[in-house]
């Protein structure tokens, strides 16, 4: 499961860049979005990205298309519109490349994301190819321990699992786990690579002509377990992300058989 947090990943604004014009003033439109986002108006949302990606254009303010072409991946990949997505990644990478971002930690979010329009429709070696610029960057300009680091790695692991690369991916999900331990309140993200990693091992077990599950239920289940008590820890606020996150695991636990868990987790990513 895809599970980017959108405040881990803004762009970070530009204070060389000289064609920046003043009047695009992404705060006011990222705010915008996420109330039309938060009342699922997505048909205006995506009227107000293209308004001022066309506003954008017309200032020949690269910076402020970067932003806007970079929400709308996003938001054509949680649409499900896969053509449309990678044709705005293509021009993520256009003008990451002409405002000189493709070794910046800005630039590494870029290649994150496009990454993962990519993995979301079926071409894994594209989006391996991605995460890897983005791995290189974020090594390279970040502590070790970053969060950001943490959710590239989920992320990367979910295209190598895709590519049965399977201890590579392990390798990834253990080293996210790991980093966000060094992190406070990364419960809900240690959850998703909980359920990450009990994915994995169950698509290894249906690789492994053996055919011997009980090779691999104890450890499945051990992940399963964990990601339900992370998801249960009292500190964690039941917020937007929090709704979020149960959404998005309830059908793993109903896919291994937990089903007053999927219930539960259900309910509550309904809870206002």
């Amino acid at each position: 499961m895809d599970e980017i947090k959108k405040d881990e990943y803004v762009i970070k604004p530009c204070t060389t860049c000289s064609n920046q014009v003043k009047n695009i003033d992404m705060e006011r439109i990222r705010h915008r979005l996420d109330k039309l986002f938060d009342e699922k108006d997505f048909d205006e949302a995506e009227a107000l990205i293209n308004y001022w990606l066309k506003e954008a254009h017309i200032a020949k303010d690269l910076r402020s298309e970067l932003e806007l072409q970079n929400e709308y991946i996003g938001f054509l990949r949680k649409q499900g519109r896969g053509e449309d997505a990678k044709l705005h990644a293509k021009r993520c990478i256009e003008l990451v490349e002409s405002l000189s971002l493709d070794k910046s930690v800005s630039g590494g979010t870029i290649f994150l994301n496009v990454a993962t329009v990519y993995k979301a429709f079926g071409e894994a070696n594209v989006a391996l190819s991605y995460f890897l610029k983005a791995k290189e960057i974020y090594e390279k300009c970040l502590d070790k321990n970053d969060k950001l680091i943490a959710g590239l790695y989920n992320n990367m692991g979910l295209a190598l699992t895709d590519l049965s690369q399977f201890d590579a991916a392990y390798k990834m999900y253990s080293d996210a786990i790991t980093i966000m331990g060094q992190n406070i309140g990364n419960e809900l993200d240690k959850a998703i690579s909980h359920l990450n990693l009990a994915d994995l091992i169950y698509k290894k077990y249906k690789s492994d002509l053996s055919d011997d599950y009980s090779k691999y239920s104890d450890e499945i289940e051990n992940n399963i377990s964990i990601a339900w008590n992370l998801l249960n820890k009292e500190s964690i606020p039941h917020d937007d992300y929090y709704r979020f996150v149960c959404e998005k695991c309830a059908p793993s636990f109903g896919f291994y058989g937990y089903f007053i868990y999927e219930k539960e987790l259900k309910k509550r990513a309904n809870e206002r």
